[in-house]
């Protein structure tokens, strides 16, 4: 299965199956990887699912049962799924729709292909070849015809056996579009600074692949920011066209349930709750909206994921420390105090600190696509109503969304508490009170029954409340990607989650790690460009 794997190699190992099936190839795959204790850190597979189909494997292996686990509550909605087993270190990204289409919007560099008999024409022999290391083994399940076998000839395949191929072109491949520095495949050192959810889940997906991870942050615990609410809900956008967005927070959703299953307690940390979403009522219509039941939703405490996602080795948490500057001294990076002591060296360095990096990297940012993007980071404020739970008739079994959200019975302080909230607005409230009467209004709104519920401890002072600030771009999506151009690409950034943190960190974090490492993308390419840090460069053009 793994022919010519090297053993003692550092960088990812990468597959792509064009013909997933019930998984069976990867399941032996992954068997074989997973005996050799001294392999590839990371075991990379990409399989193709048609539209409408779902994987079922036929065998009872410890590796098909974590397999069936990963896959419960996922698809077949057309998109990509990023599952992660093993530890985290066995990255399985399940691309549903037409072989074609998805070949059309994968980014990787394949040690081993598998052809699926649908992409055996001669027009998609270029599509494929671009896809393929220098060595790369391509099989396939049956002998193809002779036309294509010729074909593969002339784009640089030498056949091996009667089912087999070697992608050993007699030009230059050129990828230096796609490889970063040749130093990232032996990873070393790396600072990351900004300890939310952000930041605590790029250090663990580095240190899944080796890194030595320092964490900075200016609070003296991890989420000590916006990441500390009490909880909040995780739902994907639901939109009649499944446009990007939808599809984007349909594949952070499914990411951030895997991590939060194989991390957290079930019933104290999150709940797979599902949710309602209810629309408001329109004024001067008496008939009740509409419900929506979403299966997908579930009730998180962030700061749990967060000190989940730093106890991974490799990790080390600093707090009470603040960044003052950024340096560059040789191959290293510096973070300095205000006396020009150095908090930390790394030949790596990530900004996951929200508004904080556009005051780090300042006015000499290289290109004029992220600078633009940093001048427009501006904050967002929103805040929860906390009360007791305990005694109260009227509320409902499971979170509500829409106008903001309510949360019924959370564990917070060692008893169950509802949460009301939050807002989202250009600025913070003036006091408690203004924060609670913006909570009421929009509670009255998303159900009249469960606010008349909870009115009796408003008016009691009964209700506590958090809140926070968010840190939002120009376009309310993340900035994720490299600060400097390549090859020099050691400074990066992942920020600007906006109101979708929750949703959408852990997807980022497997997009920046993968532009590191020149691994899988976790997304179409069309979908990373969303969120790509320089993407106002394109827009400009």
């Amino acid at each position: 299965m793994l022919t010519g794997l090297d053993r003692t190699a550092a960088n990812p190992w990468t597959v792509l199956d064009t013909d997933f099936a019930d998984g069976a190839r990867f399941l032996a795959n992954w068997l074989e990887w997973d005996r050799e204790p001294a392999g590839t850190r990371m075991l990379h597979y990409v399989g193709f699912v048609p539209p409408g189909a779902w994987p079922s494997p036929a065998t009872d292996t410890p590796q098909a049962r974590a397999l069936v686990a990963a896959l419960q509550g996922l698809g077949p909605k057309p998109g990509f799924y990023r599952l992660l087993l093993g530890g985290g270190q066995v990255s399985l990204t399940l691309c549903v729709g037409a072989a074609s289409a998805s070949l059309s919007q994968v980014s990787l560099q394949a040690d081993v292909l598998y052809l699926s008999p649908a992409l055996q024409e001669p027009k998609l022999l270029t599509a494929l070849s671009k896809y393929c290391k220098h060595g790369c083994r391509m099989h396939s399940a049956g002998r193809v015809d002779d036309p294509w076998a010729q074909a593969l000839g002339t784009q640089g395949f030498r056949q091996a056996t009667p089912n087999s191929w070697v992608y050993d072109p007699a030009w230059s491949v050129q990828r230096s579009r796609q490889t970063p520095r040749s130093a990232w495949h032996t990873p070393q050192r790396c600072t990351v600074i900004g300890a939310g959810i952000s930041g605590a889940s790029v250090a663990r997906s580095l240190a899944l692949r080796g890194w030595q991870v320092q964490v900075l942050d200016a609070q003296t615990h991890p989420a000590g920011g916006a990441s500390g609410l009490p909880a909040g809900l995780v739902s994907p956008v639901h939109s009649l066209d499944d446009g990007p967005l939808s599809q984007l927070t349909r594949s952070g959703c499914a990411l951030m349930r895997q991590h939060a299953k194989s991390l957290l307690v079930e019933g104290q940390d999150w709940e797979p709750s599902g949710a309602i979403r209810q629309r408001p009522a329109l004024p001067g219509h008496a008939e009740v909206p509409p419900r929506q039941w979403l299966k997908d939703a579930f009730w998180l405490q962030p700061a749990a994921l967060v000190r989940a996602w730093l106890s991974t080795p490799g990790i080390a948490f600093v707090g009470n420390v603040r960044v003052a500057r950024i340096a560059r001294d040789g191959d290293v990076w510096l973070c300095l105090d205000a006396a020009g002591k150095a908090l930390a060296r790394s030949e790596l360095l990530v900004l996951a600190n929200a508004l904080d990096a556009a005051r780090l990297l300042g006015p000499s940012v290289p290109t004029p696509a992220l600078r633009g993007a940093l001048t427009q980071l501006h904050p967002m404020y929103g805040g929860l109503s906390i009360g007791a739970s305990q005694g109260l008739q009227g509320l409902p079994k499971v979170p509500l969304q829409g106008s903001g959200n309510f949360l019924p019975a959370v564990p917070w302080g060692g008893t169950r508490h509802w949460l009301a909230g939050a807002g989202f607005e250009a600025a913070p409230p003036p006091d408690a009170f203004a924060l609670h009467a913006g909570n009421r209004s929009r509670l009255a709104l998303l159900d009249a029954q469960v606010e008349r519920a909870v009115v009796a401890q408003f008016d009691a002072g009964e209700v506590t409340h958090w809140q926070g600030q968010r840190c939002v771009s120009h376009d309310r999506l993340a900035l994720v990607g490299a600060v400097q151009a390549a090859p020099d690409a050691s400074l990066w950034i992942s920020a600007a989650m906006g109101a979708r943190g929750l949703t959408l960190a852990a997807l980022c974090a497997e997009l920046l790690v993968a532009r590191i490492h020149a691994e899988p993308l976790p997304l179409p390419t069309r979908l990373a460009r969303l969120l790509d840090a320089q993407r106002l460069e394109r827009r400009t053009q």
